[in-house]
């Protein structure tokens, strides 16, 4: 069988979620016999490699606007689409390029991931358009997939649209060295994390300032950046506390290593599905302080604590900081509980299983 992905920035997986579950589900399939195409944006990769763990690449430009980027390049993607091609695409937004090939005979496998409308990063047409997007979604013949219980229960609630629910994956840090600590100057398990794209739902203002009101002086670590949210990142700067540590993106074993010796990792987003970042810090052993969200509840179980302020999350960290028998229990349940329920060989083997359902 002969997989597409659209609808991402691409591989090697250097931005969200949705780019490392095409590696770690595109990479798999190959394994297994099959042959995979993922179309990444041009501009996101200096380096264009023909081929990425037996993936091959397609690079093809896109508008670069806030607005239009992922649109764009999907369009496009759509248009070079390998003939007899199963077609996965990921994000709601793409709704309009799903009903298009559906228009052309193709269904394909439409990760809708949670209500991205929702996010504080929209303006009014945006979340409009978002909005809209998931109504078309829910009106498409292709087989749409939520990421979470909480996810799948909203588009039946909503559109009473039945959905495939195929969760995120995670393998534990296969890297745990420690270069990437002496880099930011942190020490095993003396620091606190933060991963996350820094936009205003992903919340690190509320981790930061949990940190600050808990009076912990060990760092916070910030690890993320952001595309078009210069203003929004400034702000964090100007208002974070001295003892955060703002690594910018990083990916592979810099993030491994830093995942793997974290004291205590902190969820602040307010809306999503399943975070891929939940689940890896899960397989990585490490204690989470979560926002309190049906979704987060859903995946990390009893495993973890929840908040739903950054006072709250100031009482947590203040009790828990500092208590290592806590800290060690907490990530063994944490860990225990991705071991069984979060594996990307069963991942690959539902996206599998749909794409040839769409052949069909």
């Amino acid at each position: 069988m002969h997989v597409a992905f659209i609808g991402t920035r691409g591989v090697p997986a250097s931005y969200s979620g949705f780019e490392t579950c095409v590696e770690q589900v595109g990479r798999r399939m190959v394994d297994r016999g099959h042959t995979v195409t993922v179309f990444c944006r041009a501009s996101h990769y200096p380096e264009r490699l023909a081929t990425y763990r037996g993936m091959q690449l397609k690079y093809l430009p896109a508008i670069h606007e806030k607005h239009l980027e992922t649109l764009s390049h999907s369009a496009l993607s759509a248009l070079r689409l390998p003939q007899h091609a199963a077609v996965v695409c990921m994000g709601v937004g793409n709704a309009p390029v799903v009903r298009a090939l559906e228009a052309f005979g193709r269904r394909t496998v439409f990760n809708v991931d949670g209500a991205d409308w929702q996010r504080d990063k929209w303006g009014r047409f945006a979340r409009w358009y978002l909005h809209g997007s998931e109504s078309i979604a829910a009106r498409s013949r292709s087989i749409v997939v939520a990421d979470a219980e909480a996810v799948k229960n909203y588009y039946l609630s909503a559109y009473k649209r039945e959905t495939e629910l195929v969760a995120y994956g995670a393998d534990p840090p296969q890297d745990r060295g420690t270069e990437t600590l002496q880099k930011f100057r942190l020490e095993s398990r003396r620091y606190l994390l933060f991963v996350g794209r820094l936009v205003p739902e992903n919340a690190p203002h509320d981790y930061l300032e949990g940190v600050r009101l808990a009076g912990i002086t060990a760092p916070a670590v910030v690890v993320g950046d952001a595309s078009y949210a210069d203003d929004y990142k400034a702000s964090l700067h100007a208002q974070a506390v001295p003892n955060a540590v703002f690594t910018g993106y990083q990916f592979g074993s810099a993030y491994q290593q830093l995942s793997s010796h974290a004291g205590v990792y902190v969820l602040a987003a307010t809306v999503g599905g399943t975070h891929p970042v939940l689940v890896e810090q899960m397989a990585a052993g490490n204690a989470i302080v979560a926002r309190d969200t049906e979704s987060n509840r859903e995946v990390l179980g009893d495993a973890g604590l929840y908040w739903h302020t950054a006072q709250d999350l100031a009482t947590l960290l203040r009790d828990l900081w500092g208590n290592t028998e806590r800290i060690v229990s907490l990530g063994e349940w944490a860990r225990q509980r991705a071991e069984e329920r979060y594996s990307w060989e069963t991942v690959t083997t539902r996206y599998q299983e749909l794409c040839r359902l769409t052949l069909e």
